[in-house]
Order: structure tokens, then sequence, then C-alpha cells
């Protein structure tokens, strides 16, 4: 009987014990949501870097960048550039993979079976590349992973589909390109070393095309918006490199401060007075990471645009794409180059990374890329 006393006793002390620290534990989440976060986000460049970029997730593990086929990638070849970065003041080697066209690689795939000199191979898709008259498209790709990320794989073969070249790169901290922490500023040069390299390989750009999607979207277009600029401070050229036929921008946002306003996430916070000035504000003042595409792209009115954006993408949500094509739009007159949208419904289920699988897709790019070609 005193032992049952004691259980009758025990049990609402166990039970207010645990309501307490539940208590104790909800309390401390909430200051932590409603302090520590905002804190970090604002202050912490790193913290913020590491959202935007995202290179320490690096899927699939173990990758072998020198055979593009174990990644599931027939007809490709892996290549390199060295150079001496001018952003961080060191060496940075970019990894690259050169995929054929579908024709090309059942005309040209004996030389992959037989070839065991990777440096006569070479010369053999070198020679293929320049005198070609297929489009050729450089693909810059969004955060996290690397180039053969299985969505990019899928993006690829779609491109062989349509008879393209594909130029797919790492920038810094991805991939097997050199692991030192991205900025703005150095994916972007990145990118313009790898556009330089390609010119020079192609002998123009006659039938270049960009490609770039979510993150390297941003990237793409400070790249082209600000070529002439970037051909003098980084390249030390006397005359700008030429732009491509034209961009296609894939699931794009106009800047990096509205896409953090709108991104889901963010309903968790926008409640707070402070919100703004923590959350958004320093992706409109920080330059490591701003991204202002809408900025970029008014400056360059001769560069064709195609916009590809799905209703139902909850990453970069279509509002965002939407923003910059009217920026884009406003900013041009019926002599300027065109601009257009193309809006996937959200029956299409097409969310961030599936537009490479949308049933017209071919017809819309084929008929841009065709209207921009000499």
């Amino acid at each position: 009987m005193v032992e049952f006393q004691g259980l009758l006793i025990c049990v609402p002390l166990y039970t207010a014990g645990v309501l307490i620290l539940g208590a104790s534990l909800s309390a401390s989440l909430f200051v932590f949501h409603v302090a520590v976060v905002p804190l970090i986000f604002k202050y912490s460049k790193g913290f913020r870097r590491n959202l935007v970029f995202a290179n320490f997730v690096q899927w699939p593990p173990n990758t072998d960048f020198e055979e593009p086929i174990a990644s599931g990638i027939e007809g490709a070849r892996n290549l390199s550039i060295e150079y001496q970065s001018k952003v961080d003041k060191c060496n940075v080697k970019i990894g690259i993979w050169h995929i054929l066209p579908k024709t090309a690689y059942e005309r040209l795939k004996g030389n992959f079976e037989s070839s065991t000199d990777r440096e006569e191979l070479n010369k053999i898709l070198d020679d293929e590349l320049t005198k070609s008259k297929n489009p050729v498209v450089l693909y810059c790709h969004g955060n996290s992973n690397n180039r053969a990320a299985c969505h990019r794989i899928q993006l690829y073969k779609f491109f062989q589909k349509m008879e393209f070249h594909t130029i797919a790169f790492d920038y810094r901290g991805y991939g097997d390109s050199t692991n030192i922490r991205p900025t703005e500023a150095g994916v972007v040069e990145d990118s313009l070393v790898v556009y330089e390299w390609l010119l020079s390989t192609l002998g123009g750009s006659n039938k270049l095309f960009v490609w770039g999607h979510s993150l390297g979207t941003a990237i793409s277009s400070h790249l082209l918006g600000n070529l002439q600029e970037l051909s003098v401070t980084l390249l030390e050229r006397s005359t700008p490199l030429p732009l491509p036929r034209g961009l296609i921008l894939e699931a794009p946002f106009n800047n990096l401060a509205d896409e953090v306003a709108k991104h889901p996430l963010s309903k968790l916070v926008t409640w707070l007075p402070y919100y703004d000035w923590t959350f958004v504000e320093p992706f409109r003042s920080n330059n490591e990471q701003t991204f202002k595409s809408d900025e970029y792209l008014v400056k360059v009115r001769s560069l064709p645009v195609l916009i590809l954006h799905a209703k139902d993408d909850v990453i970069v949500p279509f509002v965002v794409g939407l923003r910059l094509y009217r920026s884009i739009l406003q900013s041009r007159s019926t002599d300027d180059a065109m601009i257009k949208l193309h809006a996937f419904e959200k029956k299409e289920d097409l969310g961030h990374k599936g537009i490479c699988t949308a049933a017209d897709l071919p017809n819309v790019l084929g008929e841009f890329v065709n209207q921009h070609l000499q």
C-alpha cells in the first residue's frame, strides 16, 4: 500500500517535470528561432554563402570525372582549364565535360572504344567541336552537387537528342575544380574563363548559346550583362568578347534578395518585425552575393533571351522569374533583341528540375535556337 501511494505521488511529479522540460525546450527553440537565427543570417557571411552556393553538398559521391560514362553519359570527354584567378589571387583549375551530339557520337563511337591515347582522342574531338555546324551550349549549373548530378545528366541527354554540343563545367568549390570558397565574383570569373576558351576553340560565337539553371541563371546573367567590363578587368583584353547567339534561363530569379524573400521557408520568419533587415537586406548590400540579374541583363539589349519557368516551382517561385522577364522587357524597344517567357503549367508537374522532360520543350528551344543561328 505504501508503494502504491508513492506511485500516486511520483506520477504527477513526473508529469509536471516533463511539462516543465517541454516548456523549457519550447522556450529555447523559440528564442533560437526569433533571435539567434536572424542574427546569424545578418552577420555571418559564411552562413549565407553556404546557403547560397551549398557546395558542401557533393552528390553523387566519389564521381569519376575522368570517365563521364561512369555517370551515365555517353560520348563525353573530360577536360580542365588552369588559370591565375584575379579574384582570389591563386591558381584555379576548372573541370569540364564536352558532350557530343547524338549523331556525332555514333559516328565517332569507334574512336572512344579503340583509342587508348587520350591526347589523340582530344585532338579528334577538338576538331569535331571546331568544324561542327551544330549549336554549342555552355551550361552553367545551379547550386549544390556537381556537373554529374542526376538531373543535370538528364539535361545533357536532352541536349544530345537536340544535336547540341554541350560544355558543362564546375565552378571553384564544386566537383573536381579547385576547392576554394565560391563567391559571386569568383564563379563569374570561372565562367568567363571557360567562355573565352570556348570562343577561342570555336573561332567565334556564331553557334554558341549559354544556358543557366537556377543559381546558374544569375551567374550567366552577371557574366553576359557585364561581359565588356569583365573582358577588360579580368582578361585584360583590348576588345571585349562577343556575346553568344542567345541566353536560355531555366528557373531564374530577378535578384537574390527577392528570391530569399519569396522562398517558401521565408514564411517561417516573415512575421518578425525585423525580418527584412536581418534576412533580406544582407543580400542587397553584400557584394559577395547579390546576383542582380534584373540590373545586368537590361544592359545587353542585343542579347536574345528565352526564359523557361514552371509555375509549380517551389524552390525558385514563378513570380521572381516573371519579375525578371518584365524588367528585361521594359528595357527593350521593338528594335532590340527578343525576350520570351515560356511558362509551364502546374498540371505538368515539372517543378524546379524537370523542365527538360516537358513535352513541348524541343519545339520551344528548337525555334529559339534556329531563329538566332547565323
